[in-house]
């Protein structure tokens, strides 16, 4: 399936003549810089509290799904025992399904999903760089885990989301009700706003227009459905392409995003290719599609038409942002098995955005797009069961303890997918049970990209200094052919022969590689003996001139004297 290895390389080389592409790449520094770091240090617990005066909090619970009211609260965030105040913040419910009111007549408290606007009763008030952040529920995930490993993963993978969601614990107090603490939330930082943009480009290209594709009152958001006339493009929350910038640029950014999905939707062939190379960060974009394929995020682009963004530039080159990614690692819904599911037609050929369709049908394309599966499944701090379940494990020593709340929601720790979803059986910590996340993933992953099975023989015994020979002949590719065999005693080659100079068990492990570049391995356990003594010859006693003789002949002789005797004396 994947036998052109100059396909990759043409890719790289295609993608760095292009000047204007390059320049359109992220600077990735201000992840060092304290003020960024003070919103994703994952080390730390803060807590967040809401202050409402009784108005503002009814006024809030007279929100609906389709009419969400914006009010003012003042905001007190602590970290690391130090307290930043930030007064008149503007609080609005958010999510789609699910939406809901913190409080109601039946249900006192209620875990509600928040959008925190910092500036949108105060002009430009921020706080250490971040105007608007989103307060999330763990609703229907247990692990606590599956948006915030996922947005880990990704940002190791350097794809651009919220790279980590912070743990946060959420307080809110109504004037003369007191404290009332809702439990653990994740804070996630808004990427719909151009402080985001401003990190990730320089003062030349940071002018350019954000859209957010949404599953909503107009269907999915797919490019393909972008005319002129469709209501599906707007500046509303249940737009499919939903305007996330401010001023009076709509209908600019409009007229720019309807021209180049027309495009994307029209040209075929080598104009197609031509014209998306020069609009679309395509390593960017494919990136996202091979971490939405092995995160099984089906409430994606590529599943769903649905939640992600994207920053059109300047230039005019379209950078992808994929973003609440909490429906991964197991949930499956559209999908029959997120885990299994073919990650070249992740999205299923029915619903397929016909964007993605044209690009993976181009050689070079779908050569690196299986280049990034690879990658994710075999690297580590990527989707690597060993990082995994370490970053759980501090994440659940981070959180344990805080989670007990008024609300009563997402009170406990359990390794489960959502309960809505078509498996049940998935497991990210307690992998002694149930069904292994990341070895299912893999297998899948290894078995569709066409990776080599690595065999490096049966386990070996042999002694000290005996040569031996290990053989990888067993090993295989399926679609193409081994380019090299690397054993770890420092040799390379199908067949060697090796020895060792001490007893000992050896673990010697195989890495084959093919014609992609794409590598297994396996290992053969050699038992080292120390060498056998021989056993001595004993030296003969009793010799004589005339010769020995044997023991057995010598007692016979005595026996034989003796009767002679006895036979003299009866006489």
């Amino acid at each position: 399936m994947l036998h052109n290895k100059s396909a990759i390389l043409l890719l790289a080389i295609v993608l760095s003549v292009i000047p204007f592409l390059s320049q359109s790449i992220e600077d990735t520094s201000f992840l060092d810089e304290p003020e960024h770091i003070f919103w994703h240090d994952l080390t730390q617990l803060p807590t967040l509290k809401l202050t409402f005066d009784g108005t503002q909090w009814n006024q809030l619970l007279d929100s609906t799904w389709d009419d969400r009211n914006e009010v003012s609260a003042n905001l007190v965030y602590t970290l690391a025992g130090q307290e930043y105040s930030l007064e008149n913040i503007g609080v609005k419910l958010s999510g789609n399904t699910s939406f809901t009111l913190p409080e109601n007549a039946f249900d006192p408290f209620i875990q509600a999903n928040f959008t925190l606007d910092f500036d949108e009763f105060v002009d430009d008030q921020t706080l250490s760089g971040i105007s608007a952040l989103k307060l999330k529920r763990f609703k229907d995930d247990s692990t606590f885990v599956h948006e915030p490993l996922s947005n880990q993963i990704m940002h190791n993978f350097g794809i651009w989301t919220v790279h980590s969601s912070t743990y946060v614990r959420v307080e809110i107090e109504v004037a003369g009700r007191g404290i009332i603490y809702f439990g653990m939330y994740r804070l996630n930082e808004s990427v719909n706003r151009h402080e985001y943009i401003d990190k990730r480009f320089d003062s030349d290209n940071d002018g350019g227009f954000v859209w957010q594709g949404n599953h909503k009152r107009y269907g999915a958001a797919l490019f393909s459905r972008i005319t002129p006339e469709w209501e599906g493009v707007g500046d509303f929350d249940d737009a499919s392409f939903e305007y996330k910038g401010k001023g009076s640029k709509f209908d600019e950014g409009k007229a720019q995003l309807v021209e180049l999905a027309q495009n994307f939707t029209s040209l075929t062939g080598t104009e197609f290719k031509e014209y998306a190379v020069r609009h679309i960060n395509m390593p960017l974009l494919l990136k996202s599609l091979a971490a939405e394929a092995v995160l099984g995020h089906w409430d994606g682009f590529w599943g769903n038409g649905n939640n992600y963004m994207f920053y059109i530039d300047e230039r005019e080159v379209l950078h992808f942002i994929p973003f609440d990614t909490d429906n991964t690692l197991g949930t499956s819904l559209i999908v029959s098995d997120a885990g299994e599911q073919n990650p070249f037609e992740f999205g299923l050929s029915r619903s397929a955005p016909p964007l993605v369709t044209k690009i993976l049908g181009i050689e070079e394309y779908r050569q690196q797009f299986a280049q990034y599966l690879y990658q994710l499944v075999s690297q580590q701090e990527l989707m690597a069961e060993d990082y995994a379940v370490k970053w759980i494990q501090q994440a659940h020593d981070l959180i344990d303890g805080h989670l007990q709340n008024v609300t009563g929601d997402n009170q406990t720790i359990a390794d489960r997918p959502a309960n809505w979803g078509n498996q049940d059986d998935y497991r990210l910590f307690e992998l002694e049970t149930g069904k292994n996340w990341y070895r299912t993933k893999k297998e899948s992953i290894l078995a569709a990209v066409g990776a080599p099975t690595a065999n490096a023989g049966e386990d070996i015994q042999v002694e000290v200094d005996e040569e031996f020979q290990l053989n990888g002949s067993g090993s295989a590719d399926p679609d193409g052919q081994i380019d090299r065999f690397s054993w770890s005693t420092g040799t390379d080659g199908e067949t060697i022969s090796h020895s060792f100079s001490a007893a000992g068990e050896y673990t010697v492990t195989l890495t084959v590689t093919d014609d992609n570049g794409f590598s297994a391995n396996d290992d053969v356990i050699v038992t080292v003996s120390a060498k056998t003594q021989p056993v001595p010859t004993p030296t003969p006693t009793g010799s004589s001139s005339g010769g020995s003789f044997h023991p057995f002949f010598q007692l016979s002789l005595l026996l034989i004297l003796v009767s002679r005797r006895r036979q003299l004396r009866l006489r």
